[in-house]
């Protein structure tokens, strides 16, 4: 056969190669070359030419070879090694850093592989047992893990993510959210903490270090006290923008609200009938995208009871206030929605404007630099697809791992260190 000069192994020699066919399957013998230097395979030191300790066979399987599952057989030689003053096996180069029974080659492509796919498929597809895979994936991210360094970044969104059931592992709720950090120029998770408290964003500012901290210029988040209590102590000079996605669907709930106190306030059997069930998202849905059927609708209710005319025009100005060009005219929407709740006195959503009232120096800096966390929304729905794929994850830190992979820089793409 030609195929040995294609095959060339530091400190080894091929003596002997075999095809099977009635399995697809390819056997390369090795044999140590006399004159090579070996390394301790735990302190890299050199283990010189003495006479060996010992010796053990390995089997190691490597890419396949036109569809031929391919294996490598050699013995392992013991040395003693003077730098751990005790018998060491020797290093062999091409052998994965991530499984004893891996090339380093076959092991990089298995890793590539499983950030593209579930795990679980890939050792289907590969023909090994899921639990050898899911460790190489995680010992392959742990490694890019030590060369990663969190990115100089200048605007940041923060969110959090649910992602399991309070339990007797789970007592606290505030344990049942990761919160995911991304930077809003490259748009990808730079760092994730698993509990949405304080103390999970105060662990993230500690790593990223003071003099990075000050050059954040602004954090979107939501109305979360304990991340904006965290970005105040870390990032004093940055500007917390708080998110109109949430602002927004707060809104929505408390219009919600007040239309089942509306219905419970009326005594018309048809403005109840029209007004609940199926047809409670029409009186949040935007005037401009209702369908015909769905304006008569609405303008019969409307008609009927005039507290839904009112609850619809105070929907539709409050839906144009993120759009107003100037904080100026923005105020003037805000003010004049606020009057018209507290005209009509709708008690949800007086609580509500109330709420927005106290924080208006926060809900201002929207309309300076109009930052929100629809970035990190997004990746909330790439997070759920990572758990739909993995039908679930068991262990919180591969997880948080298995995020930044697929939502960050923790991968082959962004990463050209060889983790192999």
């Amino acid at each position: 056969m030609m195929l040995p000069r294609f095959f060339q192994f530091e400190n080894y020699n091929v003596i002997d190669i075999k095809e099977f066919l009635s399995d697809r399957r390819i056997e390369i013998h090795l044999s140590r070359k006399d004159d090579a230097i070996s390394q301790c395979s735990r302190c890299g030191s050199d283990l010189g030419k003495g006479a060996p300790r010992g010796d053990h066979s390995m089997r190691i399987e490597s890419l396949p070879i036109f569809g031929n599952r391919t294996f490598i057989n050699l013995r392992r030689y013991r040395f003693h090694c003077q730098t751990c003053n005790k018998a060491r096996s020797e290093a062999v180069p091409f052998l994965s850093q991530l499984s004893p029974h891996l090339t380093s080659d076959y092991g990089w492509w298995l890793g590539r592989f499983c950030e593209i796919a579930a795990v679980r498929r890939v050792a289907e597809f590969v023909g090994k047992d899921g639990m050898t895979l899911w460790r190489l994936d995680y010992n392959r991210m742990i490694q890019m893990l030590s060369h990663y360094s969190l990115p100089k970044v200048r605007r940041l969104s923060v969110d959090e993510v649910y992602v399991r059931r309070p339990s007797r592992h789970c007592p606290s709720r505030e344990k049942c959210f990761l919160t995911v950090i991304t930077d809003l120029d490259t748009r990808k998770v730079i760092w994730v903490t698993d509990t949405r408290s304080k103390a999970g964003l105060d662990q993230f500012f500690q790593i990223f270090g003071a003099e990075a901290c000050r050059q954040v210029e602004v954090v979107a988040i939501d109305q979360h006290d304990a991340f904006k209590a965290s970005v105040q102590e870390y990032c004093p000079q940055a500007t917390v923008v708080w998110d109109r996605f949430h602002i927004i669907k707060n809104f929505e709930d408390a219009v919600n609200e007040t239309r089942k106190e509306i219905i419970e306030r009326t005594q018309h059997d048809v403005v109840k009938q029209r007004a609940r069930g199926k047809y409670r998202f029409l009186f949040l849905k935007k005037a401009s995208r209702r369908t015909e059927s769905e304006r008569d609708h609405i303008e019969e209710v409307m008609h009927l009871n005039h507290d839904f005319y009112k609850l619809e025009l105070i929907k539709e100005r409050m839906i144009t206030f993120f759009d107003q060009p100037t904080l100026e005219e923005a105020k003037r929407v805000f003010d004049e929605v606020g009057d018209w709740i507290f005209q009509s006195h709708f008690k949800p959503l007086m609580d509500w404007h109330n709420r927005l009232e106290k924080g208006w120096e926060t809900l201002k800096n929207y309309f300076t630099f109009r930052v929100t966390t629809s970035l990190s929304e997004a990746i909330n729905n790439v997070i759920k697809s990572v758990i739909r794929r993995g039908f679930g994850y068991r262990n919180l830190e591969y997880f948080k791992l298995k995020i930044m992979q697929v939502c960050g820089y923790l991968n082959s793409k962004y990463m050209p260190v060889p983790i192999q």
